[in-house]
């Protein structure tokens, strides 16, 4: 999905849930072979679309850890906007 997809989405008014899965990187690769490539900057992917929405309200987003992503589905969508959840994964 691209950020052009997601400011379709909000222009046209759509109460979708998505989920991020943020791995910090190139994690597989890493396990594969290491190297200095495969060091890039970590975005702030809720940061992201908060600033297509443009404090029009169209979105709620939220970062949360893999511990505390069943509590944060426990409550489900209770907003009528589109709901961004970036999800942030340890890898061992």
């Amino acid at each position: 999905m691209t950020a052009q997809e997601v400011s379709t989405m909000l222009r046209c008014g759509q109460n979708c849930i998505i989920f991020l899965i943020n791995n910090g990187g190139y994690s597989t690769e890493i396990k594969i072979h290491d190297g200095p490539y495969n060091v890039i900057k970590n975005w702030d992917y809720a940061g992201l679309v908060e600033n297509i929405d443009n404090g029009e309200g169209k979105c709620w987003t939220t970062k949360v850890s893999e511990i505390f992503l069943k509590k944060h589905l426990e409550f489900g969508n209770f907003y009528e906007t589109l709901e961004f959840n970036e999800i942030s994964l340890k890898v061992i």
